[in-house]
């Protein structure tokens, strides 16, 4: 059995050969022996991934914990509240959540959002470009690609301003592998978010506004969400509403500085040409590697003769998917021409997910990139990576993809 240590910094910076060499062997969904002790099986194959997440039997409900109990600490019992969100969720009980959750993001309340976010994107690049007008090095993740998300998300939902980097160093904690962590880090990190979650959602009972965590705090329908799915929407519409385009963008703005040709290209032509860098983006390096573990409630036959048995745990790695060769023509290149308008070449990523828990903000996500990245050149034609992009550090782990830092300087 392949052996995996998610917490590898060299796997975190390039995964990709890892995943070919699966499926160069024949085995586009294979168990694989991870560092922590336990086994899963990681689909790399498009058609595989397809199937496993459109497929009921591939179960979404964590296994019950087996062996020997443990006493529940502070952490064990903030993490048990808040990992009861819907992507921990199948059928009926996934629809009712993902309904709640559906107002804030409708197309027409997503594509009302449109003017606001150009203004935080200007707002964030006046900063920007002050920062990089006085020389030196400026780092875009932070300078652009956090701050932008941030700011939409936390306006969407209603977290105040001065808490925002507090919660980015908690779910970035709670997204790594415990082995990537200085000890006591993830403890912390899922205390402090359990503890900031319930005073917040008590002051939005108390002072509600218009924003989604006021609306759901004082929903009196039959329905709505108790005290423990309040905790635990609100972790992950935040955690997802602002890691996954971070990553859109900060993996964009430095695939186009590499790629000058495509960079060009987008300018010249406006928003089909940003259109077409935002889906290749997407595809190529995918904000989300992998979906949530999925368990095989029977065993389960995917198609094409792989077998995975029941009670297996499963990951559907999305970042693979959409390299497969057998789906995509040269897959580890960036051709944004691919997904032109009028190309026969354009195809569905899997970026998003697919199936019943296919992401709920993609919509949202598209958008800001699709106003942000033009901005970000408009604002800054001269920018210019300066750093080597092969030793650029990636967050360790399955779960999401995005350099963690960009470095970049003006070469007039």
């Amino acid at each position: 059995m392949t052996a995996l240590d998610p917490a590898d910094a060299a796997f975190a910076r390039d995964p990709y050969p890892f995943y070919a060499a699966l499926r160069e062997q024949g085995r586009p969904a294979a168990p694989v022996a991870l560092s922590n002790g336990t086994s899963a099986w990681l689909v790399t194959g498009y058609r595989q991934a397809r199937a496993v997440l459109a497929d009921p039997r591939f179960s979404n409900v964590p296994a019950p914990k087996t062996g020997p109990r443990r006493a529940e600490g502070a952490t064990a019992g903030a993490r048990s509240v808040l990992e009861q969100h819907m992507l921990n969720t199948d059928g009926a009980e996934h629809r009712r959540l993902r309904r709640l959750a559906s107002v804030a993001f409708t197309p027409r309340r997503v594509d009302a959002l449109t003017e606001r976010i150009a203004g935080l994107t200007d707002s964030v690049l006046a900063e920007l470009t002050a920062r990089a007008g006085r020389g030196g090095v400026v780092d875009l993740v932070d300078g652009f690609a956090f701050p932008l998300p941030v700011l939409v998300i936390s306006e969407i939902l209603g977290v105040p301003e001065q808490d925002r980097l507090d919660l980015r160093t908690w779910t970035y904690r709670v997204g790594s592998p415990a082995g990537a962590l200085a000890p006591g880090e993830l403890d912390q990190a899922w205390q402090s978010l359990h503890r900031y979650f319930t005073q917040l959602i008590a002051e939005k009972r108390r002072r509600p506004g218009e924003d989604l965590f006021s609306l759901l705090a004082r929903d009196e329908d039959e329905a709505a969400l108790d005290d423990g799915e309040l905790l635990a929407m609100a972790f992950l519409l935040l955690f997802a509403g602002y890691e996954t385009t971070m990553n859109l963008l900060a993996s964009a703005a430095l695939l186009l500085l590499g790629h000058p040709d495509e960079l060009r290209a987008a300018r010249r032509d406006g928003d089909a040409g940003w259109a077409a860098v935002v889906e290749e983006t997407l595809r190529h390096a995918s904000p989300l590697e992998g979906t949530t573990w999925r368990r095989a409630s029977e065993e389960a036959d995917l198609g094409d003769g792989t077998v995975v048995p029941a009670g297996a745990s499963v990951l559907v790695v999305l970042a693979a998917a959409n390299r497969d060769p057998a789906v995509f023509t040269d897959p580890d290149a960036f051709r944004p021409d691919r997904y032109a308008p009028g190309s026969d070449r354009a195809l569905p990523h899997l970026a998003f997910g697919h199936g019943p828990h296919v992401c709920l903000g993609a919509r949202l996500a598209r958008l800001e990139a699709m106003v942000a990245l033009p901005r970000l050149f408009d604002a800054l034609p001269d920018l210019r990576l300066a750093a080597d992009p092969g030793t650029l550090p990636y967050r360790p782990g399955l779960l999401v993809r995005g350099p963690r830092t960009l470095p970049v300087r003006r070469v007039p």
